[in-house]
């Protein structure tokens, strides 16, 4: 075209008197990065986030931090304030940061510890026959997130002659199976006294109503700020009591370790959608004998942080190592591990 040899990138002109850029052998029509000439056989670089500032000065009261790297949020070890880190130094500190106080002792946490485990008509003396391990408090920040959730679900529900039978499949404890069984059996008996006066034949099959309804609930859902504390996570709908929260003040720990988190909000609210989606299905299946399809739309607004006191126990119970978390303010197990059956 227009005198160009076929083949061949005409340089791109220059304004007067600058000089058109080197062109590098193997790198038609474009310059030689930093002086080098292009090699297609060289691996591409990623590219490099810069380091974290080895010390930093909190924005609160000017004493020294040293974050460790990949923290999200920092603790000033001075005035307690919380530092949220951005690319290559402090981004802001956070504003609604609060605590709830320690209330219950090393003794009073292994006594609500001991009567978890023991808890349910299969196990007994889980407690007595476990081993105790760590036993450790800290100061565990938690992103509360407000979560509004709505479902819509649809399923099965046995009623009439097999009712007894829906409780005992579905049933949350050995009492309740034990219920469902006694009015079942009733039920059959006062059907065969009825079909005795009748000469009629006993009807023992249970009725299947199909069921559909919409489910709304409302969560403060706690999310552990610190990535490697997966087992730190309440897993049950458990909440913390926020009336009772305070303005954080590292003075109210009583000398208790304080830990920094990784995670920043946005990632907690995510997590708070997972959990959200979680609990409303195990609703659900409270209602129903068959769950077969659920849609959930849940929705986050913006959280606070929180550093709430936690007792963590680890302990073994034949052979098999456990844990237990423990609300150090309440007094309320969070979540755990025990044995299914324990009877001997």
């Amino acid at each position: 075209m227009c005198g160009a040899k076929q083949g061949v990138v005409a340089p791109a002109p220059t304004a007067p008197g600058v000089p058109p850029a080197p062109v590098a052998p193997g790198y038609p029509g474009g310059p030689a990065p930093m002086g080098q000439a292009y090699n297609p056989n060289v691996a591409v670089q990623p590219t490099v986030a810069p380091p974290m500032p080895q010390s930093l000065k909190c924005s609160s009261c000017g004493g020294p931090m040293k974050p460790s790297g990949g923290l999200a949020l920092v603790v000033c070890e001075y005035c307690g304030a919380v530092t949220t880190m951005g690319a290559g130094g402090a981004a802001e500190i956070i504003q609604k940061h609060f605590m709830l106080d320690s209330r219950i002792s090393n003794e009073q946490a292994l006594d609500a510890g001991g009567k978890w485990l023991n808890k349910g008509v299969f196990r007994r003396k889980v407690a007595e026959r476990s081993e105790l391990g760590t036993v450790t408090l800290k100061y565990v920040p938690y992103w509360v997130v407000p979560t509004s959730v709505v479902a819509d679900f649809q399923g099965t529900k046995n009623v009439g002659g097999g009712a007894g039978v829906g409780m005992m499949a579905h049933g949350d404890s050995g009492a309740k199976k034990a219920a469902g069984a006694a009015l079942f059996a009733l039920t059959i008996a006062a059907a065969a006294a009825g079909s005795q006066n009748r000469n009629q034949p006993v009807n023992t099959q249970p009725q299947v109503v199909r069921v559909r309804d919409p489910i709304q609930m409302q969560h403060n859902i706690p999310v552990v700020a610190v990535r490697g504390y997966s087992k730190y996570q309440p897993d049950d709908g458990f909440q913390f009591q926020l009336q009772n929260k305070l303005n954080f003040d590292k003075r109210s720990t009583g000398g208790v370790d304080v830990q920094g988190g990784d995670v920043g909000e946005p990632e907690a609210k995510a997590q708070a959608q997972a959990l959200a989606h979680k609990f409303i299905e195990k609703e659900a299946k409270k209602r129903v004998d068959t769950l077969e399809s659920i849609q959930v739309y849940p929705t986050t607004y913006d959280g606070e942080l929180l550093h709430a006191p936690v007792w963590f126990m680890e302990y073994a119970h034949k052979g098999k190592a456990m844990f237990i978390l423990i609300d150090g303010h309440s007094g309320q197990v969070m979540d755990g591990e025990r044995p299914t059956f324990a009877l001997w």
